[in-house]
C-alpha cells in the first residue's frame, strides 16, 4: 500500500468512526428510552475504527 492509499484509507476509517458515532451513539441519546447495549456497541465500534485510522496514518 503506497502513502496515498494509506492516507485515503485512514481518512475513510475516520469518516466511518464519525458516522457510527452519529448513528449509534448521538442519535439514540436524543430519543426517549434509548437502549444501553447499542450505545456501548457504537462507542466500541467508533473507537475501533478511529484507532485503525490512527494506526494507518503511521502514528503510534
Amino acid at each position: 500500500m503506497n502513502d496515498q492509499q494509506r492516507d485515503s484509507t485512514a481518512k475513510y476509517m475516520y469518516d466511518l468512526s464519525k458516522g457510527i458515532a452519529l448513528l449509534s451513539v448521538i442519535k439514540p441519546l436524543w430519543e426517549p428510552g434509548a437502549a444501553v447495549l447499542p450505545i456501548i456497541f457504537g462507542v466500541t465500534a467508533t473507537c475501533l475504527f478511529f484507532s485503525w485510522g490512527y494506526v494507518l496514518e503511521g502514528r503510534k
